[in-house]
């Protein structure tokens, strides 16, 4: 079968180590003395960009989503009877009760005051789909929101975009589309908070669409070997490519900096792939990588509280005040992460596969009961 081939424990452990290092960059990013509330901090101009710039993290993030689930999906429509229902199975028990419980713990503390609208679209995992909803509930919420709604699409777009070159062109129709939406969201601020706005302008399906897109690229490119199609609808993508690049290069700006990023990802990615050097792909990026949902969701809420129990610790060397508020975020996160991971996550994700193998089973009985039934008669 395919992934006994290609599916090894060795080939993916890059896989693991790549959500180690996206984890490790989000919460560099929320070590920033902006998010301690230290707004009279100024960092030099060079770690600036540095801190600033491990947001792109959760970029990392959907990129490395979008191509787990095409390696999983591809495995499981060979093996499983009912492969779309399973898929959806296995999402919720592996989001939802981890995102429920952090929920409504931060709702118990009282870290935000969200309206009650917010709070029931974060319950129902529609958040993403307002400005008002994304981030007012759950500090960091935004990120799930995307990544359920691009759930919902994936198995279409599994199942519909066969080949490489019809993704190549349907990630390029969708940067057009991306400009064009946002520019004009940019330009017609329906609602007072500027701030909010703008945050809502990067923190949307359409916005992120491209960056999982580019996740199912890798698949396609690493597992599918689909390189050169043997007539010319390729050869008429690459010039489609080349438009592109050319317009951005002339003042388009069509590929935002979290687009660049994930083609980078990507062929990082695909490096590692072959080639897995040890200070990338080691016992401790592997580790934190299994438990980065889980720490993604509480560091967040860490973050949270020790603004409001005034916790935050200020050096005068601001760059030493960054590095220590990192150690406390990732030190006490990863704690708390291994706790939720042994008591939640693992056991509901245990409980969702029993409920797929007794449901299968129960698909191969009915199947061989018509069987005999039709040998009979």
């Amino acid at each position: 079968m395919y992934l006994q081939s290609t599916h090894t424990s060795q080939k993916i452990k890059y896989i693991d180590s790549l959500r180690g290092i996206a984890i490790l960059m989000v919460i560099f990013c929320h070590s920033h003395p902006y998010i301690a509330e230290l707004y009279n901090v100024v960092l030099p101009p060079f770690f600036e960009i540095i801190v600033t710039n491990g947001d792109k993290g959760v970029t990392l993030f959907f990129l490395m989503s979008a191509f787990t689930l095409c390696l999983s999906f591809n495995y499981k429509t060979e093996t499983e009877r009912d492969p779309v229902r399973n898929y959806f199975i296995r999402r919720i028990f592996r989001i939802v009760p981890l995102y429920y419980f952090i929920l409504l713990l931060t709702l118990l503390l009282n870290v935000n005051s969200p309206s009650i609208s917010s709070i029931i679209a974060n319950f129902l995992f529609l958040h993403g789909l307002s400005p008002y909803w994304v981030n007012s509930t759950f500090p960091g919420g935004w990120s799930v929101g995307i990544e359920v709604l691009f759930y919902l699409v994936f198995p279409v777009l599994f199942y519909k975009i066969k080949s490489l070159t019809n993704l190549i062109n349907l990630i390029l129709f969708c940067l057009i589309i991306s400009k064009l939406v946002l520019s004009f969201m940019t330009k017609n601020n329906p609602i007072e908070d500027g701030a909010l706005w703008k945050v809502f302008v990067y923190e949307n399906f359409i916005s992120q669409l491209p960056v999982f897109l580019i996740g199912m690229c890798l698949f396609k490119i690493q597992y599918k070997k689909e390189i050169f199609d043997k007539d010319l609808t390729m050869y008429k993508s690459l010039l489609f490519t080349a438009a592109i690049i050319l317009i951005h290069l002339l003042g388009g700006n069509i590929f935002k900096s979290h687009y660049l990023f994930a083609i980078a990802f990507a062929i990082a990615a695909y490096g590692l792939s072959k080639w897995q050097p040890q200070v990338i792909v080691n016992n401790l990026t592997i580790w934190i990588g299994k438990l980065s949902y889980s720490i993604y969701l509480i560091h967040l809420l860490i973050a949270k509280l020790l603004v409001k129990y005034h916790l935050i610790y200020s050096s005068s060397d601001v760059i030493l005040d960054v590095f220590i508020r990192f150690f406390i975020l990732l030190s006490t996160s990863t704690i708390l992460a291994w706790l939720t991971n042994r008591l939640i996550e693992l056991p509901f994700q245990a409980l969702g596969k029993r409920l797929i193998d007794k449901w299968e089973n129960n698909q191969m009985l009915v199947i061989k009961e018509y069987n005999v039934k039709q040998i009979n008669l």
